[in-house]
């Protein structure tokens, strides 16, 4: 009941997303009206706990939540993935992070999460310092996650800092193709002080959520995919109505319409599957195996490629009029490439890790 009421209010939210996506482009991040419709509709907060405000739902539910979003704006689900997958990750937090970031239930937390900066240990945490990228969401969040190399009771490994966005840069770097709306921009800090109760393991908080933090990067893809798709059989319905043209004179269109919504389709049944498994094996508390890992992030990397290939194909059947800046379709294509650019969505990477996974042991 709690996922269909959210999802109730991402279709509310569809059409202003639709009408603001040109400001939002411009703005390169979210307009403070999004923002503003996406913390009052509370679906940021779908993953967090419900002792703090939350919905506590899983990976599945995040998934078709950003999905749904994308129908209207890529970018603003995009940042919505963003923030809720890391009110995810808080809930590995010590009691007393959460209970300090969440005294106000609706902080947002955007953050870049590869360990780029250097934490050094001082006495009651560590003073941070360093230049990380792709931080998506950041100039609306309340709060920053920023993976750093530290040296813990002498063993150097990576931390997680959890700190406050107003004590650190954030440095305007993002003109992009897609996804420009997402402000994902760099972040520095210098000499940062991050109690220890804000920077645990980096291990362990992300090992056993490595695919849950990939699935929920396609949800956006799939959603701009879908979007794509829909406007081209908008066009082609247009062409028929409008202009008297026959379906059987619609040439290869219609070839290209039904192999795009079929893998487009395929693409959904496979990450959804993925996000259901995820969130069967948390509730049998189940820590994954690196086989469930590499398959889980294999399908949502194929997920990202059919998506990919889908829009591509309906975009190129368009024709010129398509790449004028107020057709949507345009966006849509320009926005699934670049959420098809994530590092951990490379279709090439993720099957030579899985495939390596299932041949392993058998080298001569």
């Amino acid at each position: 009941m709690v996922l269909e009421m959210l999802l109730e209010r991402c279709e509310k939210l569809l059409p202003d997303l639709s009408k603001r996506a040109l400001e939002t482009e411009r703005l390169r991040q979210l307009p403070r009206a999004n923002v503003d419709a996406l913390v009052a509709s509370g679906l940021p907060r779908a993953l967090q706990p419900e002792r703090f405000g939350g919905s506590e739902l899983g990976c599945a539910a995040h998934i078709e939540i950003a999905s749904r979003l994308a129908l209207g704006c890529a970018s603003t689900a995009w940042c919505q993935f963003v923030w809720s997958a890391h009110n995810y990750l808080l809930r590995f937090y010590p009691e007393r992070a959460q209970q300090e970031v969440w005294s106000e239930p609706e902080s947002l937390i955007a953050g870049s999460l590869s360990p780029a900066g250097k934490a050094q240990p001082v006495e009651g945490g560590f003073r941070l310092s360093g230049r990380w990228s792709f931080a998506s969401g950041c100039d609306a969040a309340d709060w920053i996650l920023l993976g750093a190399m530290a040296e813990v009771e002498g063993i150097p490994g990576p931390i997680l800092c959890c700190v406050p966005q107003h004590e650190v840069e954030i440095i305007d770097n993002w003109f992009v193709t897609g996804l420009r709306g997402t402000g994902s921009k760099d972040i520095g800090a210098e000499e940062v002080f991050v109690p220890s109760h804000l920077a645990p393991s980096w291990t362990e908080v992300l090992a056993r959520n490595q695919a849950m933090a990939v699935a929920v990067i396609a949800g956006p893809v799939l959603g701009a995919a879908e979007a794509a798709l829909e406007c081209f059989r908008k066009r082609l319905e247009t062409r028929v109505l409008l202009t008297g043209t026959k379906q059987s004179e619609l040439g290869t269109s219609r070839k290209r319409l039904a192999e795009s919504a079929a893998e487009i389709a395929a693409a959904r049944l496979l990450l959804e599957q993925a996000g259901s498994q995820i969130d069967a094996t948390e509730a049998r508390g189940d820590v994954p195996s690196r086989q469930d890992n590499v398959r889980w992030i294999r399908d949502a990397a194929y997920c990202a490629e059919l998506c990919t290939r889908a829009t591509q194909r309906v975009f190129e059947a368009s024709g010129g009029g398509a790449l004028q800046e107020t057709e949507p379709i345009q966006r849509y294509w320009r926005d699934v490439n670049a959420g098809h650019a994530h590092l951990f969505l490379s279709w090439d990477a993720a099957a030579e890790n899985w495939a390596a996974s299932v041949l392993e042991g058998i080298d001569s």
